[in-house]
């Protein structure tokens, strides 16, 4: 892509920005710039406002009492640009778009968040570099054709409106319920599938605590996959809020995946899972991970052998949750499962799971990555506040990172606070790939004694039933 540097300042609170607009911004300015022939590096301002705030900006400028969906500014004329001193980068202009009106015509014309606001870049982005619509037929025909030209090659493309044929349905839905014992790769599978990290994985069992809901939709079917802590015997009352977890995430659902890996021996908690399978209605597809680690092929059939001797899985699916094979065999098995309806979720969703939730499940990944024996099992972490700053494309974080003894206060922040920076480090990389901005995070250790077998705590904590 060519060299456009964009600006962004978010001026609304009406709506939250979907995740991945400030990239398909970005790529869609550049798309413009490189189409209509440019080479050069080139500065764009983009701000995010909403309706009424649009309104007063077309009443200021265009003497208009509208909230259209989007304004532009340019700084050139006829191709002609102000450059910057230092850079050199020709400085196109400004485009203001209404976030709450992008997201109210996509629901309006049927078509993705994303189509709507590429289009509105798109759009905004030949204005300021001289195109008009409004001089005449001819003008605004050529406008259109470059706005689905640029859209086109980037994946953008405008689709009729699909007539549903009376024999045949227009959605699908399928609840899939992963569950297994820790440590077989639930989440990483999870991970695999959406394409997107948004379950914490570490070697440490016991990472996942809450049911985390992972939404993919393909074609005319939505996904949705339940990622449930592991099964084990628990020990405290966090432990068995975890295995309720579990056990409620398998009612209802349209499948269950019994994730575990080809070797060892089948454990106690194993066999306790499959014949809890006996009361479910739902089928069960037996899932072998780790099959890139495979050594001998006797013992892989050996285990298929064993565990089939116990249940009538549905199918038998062999796949690597690290590198992606046989994935696509799991949802050739899950089709048939598939029931007609309307998809529960939009369709561009990825979880259902609160940004904060996600920032708080990053650092006590990192957490686990750093320390040992029973101390990160102790910990919780709360996001205390979470704003993003008017004038900078930054989010500031604070969070409170809770342990259960003074001790363990004294190792979670290490010598000088050194293993406390480089968990936060660690995770800010993390936050600011998960919201696309710059994050300033900061974060505290406090001791709360026993909090895992505290009813009010694990409430505090989000570790309550709903």
């Amino acid at each position: 892509m060519a060299a456009v540097s964009v600006s962004f300042l978010n001026r609304q609170k009406a709506v939250r920005i979907p995740t991945g607009t400030r990239p398909l911004v970005r790529k869609c300015c550049a798309a413009v710039w490189k189409a209509e022939g440019f080479r050069g590096p080139a500065e764009v301002s983009v701000s995010f406002v909403d309706n009424e705030q649009i309104r007063e900006l077309n009443a200021e400028y265009r003497n208009r009492d509208a909230a259209t969906d989007v304004l532009s500014f340019p700084l050139g004329e006829n191709g002609a640009f102000d450059t910057d001193a230092e850079t050199g980068a020709a400085l196109l202009g400004d485009i203001v778009i209404s976030v709450e009106r992008a997201l109210e015509q996509a629901e309006e014309y049927g078509h993705s968040v994303e189509r709507e606001i590429g289009w509105l870049t798109v759009h905004s982005m030949l204005h300021l570099l001289g195109y008009d619509h409004e001089t005449d037929e001819a003008a605004a025909r050529g406008m259109r054709e470059r706005e689905e030209a640029v859209l086109s090659s980037l994946g953008l493309v405008r689709e009729p409106a699909a007539q549903p044929e009376p024999d045949k349905p227009q959605c699908k839905n399928l609840f899939a319920a992963i569950i297994g014992r820790p440590n077989v790769g639930k989440s990483s599978l999870m991970n695999r599938i959406l394409g997107e990290k948004i379950a914490i994985v570490s070697e440490k069992p016991q990472t996942t605590r809450n049911r985390i809901t992972g939404i993919l939709t393909k074609g005319e079917t939505q996904y949705v996959f339940l990622d449930t802590p592991g099964v084990h015997v628990p020990r405290s009352k966090l432990g068995k809020f975890m295995v309720k977890q579990a056990d409620a995430s398998v009612a209802d659902v349209d499948a269950i995946l019994f994730v575990t890996e080809w070797r060892g021996p089948i454990t106690a908690v194993e066999r306790e899972i499959i014949a809890g399978f006996a009361k479910q209605p739902a089928p069960v597809i037996l899932v072998i991970n780790k099959i890139d680690l495979l050594e001998k092929k006797e013992l892989l059939l050996e285990k298929i052998a064993q565990l089939s001797a116990l249940f009538d899985f549905s199918a038998v699916v062999l796949l690597s949750a690290l590198t992606g094979e046989g994935v696509d065999d799991l949802f050739a098995e899950l089709e048939p499962f598939c029931s007609e309806g309307p998809h529960f979720f939009a369709d561009d969703a990825l979880t259902d799971q609160p940004e904060r939730a996600l920032i708080a499940e990053i650092i006590r990944e990192k957490l686990l990555a750093h320390l040992r024996d029973e101390i990160p099992h102790g910990t919780a972490v709360v996001i205390e506040k979470m704003t993003e700053r008017e004038d900078r494309n930054l989010v500031d974080i604070h969070a409170t990172i809770v342990c259960e003894r003074e001790s363990h206060k004294g190792i979670i922040i290490g010598k000088r606070g050194a293993l406390l920076k480089s968990v936060l480090t660690q995770a800010r990389l993390d936050a600011e790939a998960l919201l696309d901005c710059k994050v300033n995070l900061q974060g505290w250790v406090k001791v709360r004694e026993g909090w895992r077998d505290s009813d009010v705590q694990l409430k505090n904590f989000g570790y309550a039933e709903e």
